[in-house]
C-alpha cells in the first residue's frame, strides 16, 4: 500500500505551493526549463514547488524523471491506464487542496487536467505555450485543442511575443505574461573532450552543429541544400545533426541527393548537449517557426557563431551583423552565404561569438526568469 499523497508532500508552513504538471518523457525545452527555474525557486523559499508527470502503469522510468532526481527534485509520477485516462485527477486533486495552491500546466494533455481541476477546486491555473509542430493531423489537433483549453486559464504563459500572437486570440491576451527562457553556464570540463569527440565523428574542416527535432518546422532540409552548395563551392566541413524525429529517414535521403552524405553525421537524440557544443565550431538554425529556442541560448553560453533564421523570437536574442547572422527562412542560398560569410573570416565569427555571449546573462539567467515566476504566482494568488 503506498504513502497516502498528502503524507508525501507535507505542507510546509504558509508557503504556497504550485503543483507543475508536466507530459514529458524526454529532457526537451519546456523541461529543461523546469529543471532549470525549480531548484532555484526552491532556493529562494517562496513558494512550494510539486512537479508531476504522466506514466503508463508498467512504464519503466524515464530519462526525464532521472534527470529531475540527478538534481534533487522529486517527481510525483500519476499512473495513467491509457492516454486519456483521468484517474490521477483524484491524486492532483489531494495535491491541490491546501489554501492558496495554484496548478500550472505545460501542454495539451495537461491542459485537459488543468482546466478540470480548476472547475472541480476553484483553485487558480496557469498554462504555459510553448511552440508547435505539424506533422500530422493528430498533432495538429492535439495543437488545436490546446489553444481551446488555455482561454479558460487564469494566465497565460509564453515565452516570446511572436509566439503569443501566433497562439493566442486577441481578445484572450489580457492574461498574457511573457517569460523568458534561461540557460545555465555550461559545464567547462566538456572541452576536455573535444577533440575525442571530433576524431569519433571523422569530422574535417569547420564542425557545424544542428540541433532540435527533425520535422518540417526546423528546416534542416534546407541546411542540407546549402550544405551541398558549399560543398560545390570547395568548402570543407562536416555537418552534425542532433536529434531525432519523423523526417530523419527523408534528411538522410536528402543528404545523398545533395552528395554530402559523406560529410553529415546523424546522431540521434543525446541527452547532455555540452559536448556537442564544445566539439562544435558553429551553430546553424534553419527552422520555419520558433519560440524561443534554448539551442540558441545555449551557442550563446558556448560563445559560438550562430546562424539562424529570423523566426520566433530569435531576432529578440540575436543582433544581425553583431552576435549572429540572421536570414529569412526557407532560403538555402542565403543559408550558404551566412555559413560562408563565418568560414572566410574566423576572426569575425569569433567575434560575434564573444557578441551573443556577452548578451546573455543576466537577462536569460535562471535567477532572472525565478524572478519572473515569483511575479506571476504573487499576480495570480492576488487576483483569486
Amino acid at each position: 500500500m503506498g504513502v497516502p499523497i498528502l503524507a508525501r508532500y507535507p505542507r510546509i508552513g504558509t508557503v504556497p505551493r504550485i503543483v507543475v504538471l508536466i507530459s514529458t518523457r524526454i529532457v526537451g525545452g519546456p523541461a529543461k526549463g523546469l529543471l532549470q527555474v525549480i531548484p532555484e525557486l526552491r532556493r529562494r523559499g517562496r513558494f512550494e514547488v510539486v512537479l508531476c508527470t504522466f506514466a503508463d502503469r508498467k512504464e519503466p522510468e524515464s530519462h526525464f524523471i532521472r534527470a529531475a532526481r540527478e538534481r534533487g527534485i522529486r517527481v510525483n509520477i500519476l499512473r495513467q491506464k491509457h492516454h486519456w485516462d483521468l484517474g490521477p485527477l483524484k491524486e492532483l486533486r489531494a495535491l491541490v487542496d491546501p489554501p492558496g495552491a495554484i496548478i500550472q500546466t505545460h501542454g495539451y494533455k495537461e491542459a485537459v487536467f488543468g482546466l478540470a481541476i480548476k472547475r472541480l477546486t476553484k483553485r487558480p491555473w496557469i498554462a504555459f505555450l510553448h511552440g508547435t509542430t505539424e506533422e500530422n493531423l493528430k498533432v495538429r489537433l492535439y495543437h488545436s485543442l490546446d489553444r481551446r483549453l488555455t482561454r479558460h486559464a487564469d494566465a497565460i504563459v509564453a515565452v516570446s511575443r511572436e509566439l503569443a500572437e501566433r497562439r493566442v486570440l486577441p481578445c484572450y491576451r489580457g492574461k498574457l505574461t511573457i517569460i523568458e527562457n534561461a540557460v545555465e553556464r555550461p559545464v567547462q570540463d566538456s572541452l576536455l573532450s573535444r577533440r575525442t569527440l571530433r576524431e569519433t565523428w571523422q569530422a574535417q574542416g569547420w564542425v557545424i552543429g544542428c540541433v532540435g527535432r527533425l520535422s518540417h518546422e526546423k528546416g534542416q532540409t534546407h541546411l542540407i541544400e546549402a550544405a551541398g552548395r558549399l560543398l560545390r563551392q570547395g568548402a570543407r566541413f562536416t555537418l552534425v545533426m542532433v536529434g531525432d524525429g519523423p523526417d530523419r529517414d527523408l534528411l538522410q535521403e536528402k543528404a545523398q541527393i545533395e552528395g554530402v552524405g559523406a560529410h553529415v553525421r546523424f546522431l540521434g537524440h543525446i541527452a547532455r548537449t555540452d559536448e556537442i557544443f564544445a566539439n562544435i565550431d558553429m551553430l546553424v538554425l534553419p527552422s520555419h517557426r520558433e519560440g524561443m529556442p534554448n539551442v540558441i541560448l545555449e551557442a550563446m553560453q558556448w560563445r559560438l557563431p550562430i546562424v539562424a533564421t529570423a523566426v520566433g523570437a530569435v531576432p529578440e536574442m540575436l543582433v544581425n551583423g553583431v552576435s549572429g547572422l540572421l536570414v529569412r527562412s526557407g532560403d538555402p542560398i542565403a543559408l550558404a552565404r551566412a555559413i560562408a560569410a563565418f568560414m572566410g573570416d574566423a576572426e569575425k565569427a569569433a567575434r560575434m561569438g564573444r557578441k551573443a555571449y556577452e548578451a546573455l546573462y543576466p537577462r536569460f539567467s535562471p535567477e532572472r526568469r525565478a524572478e519572473r515566476f515569483e511575479s506571476l504566482y504573487d499576480r495570480v494568488s492576488e487576483a483569486v
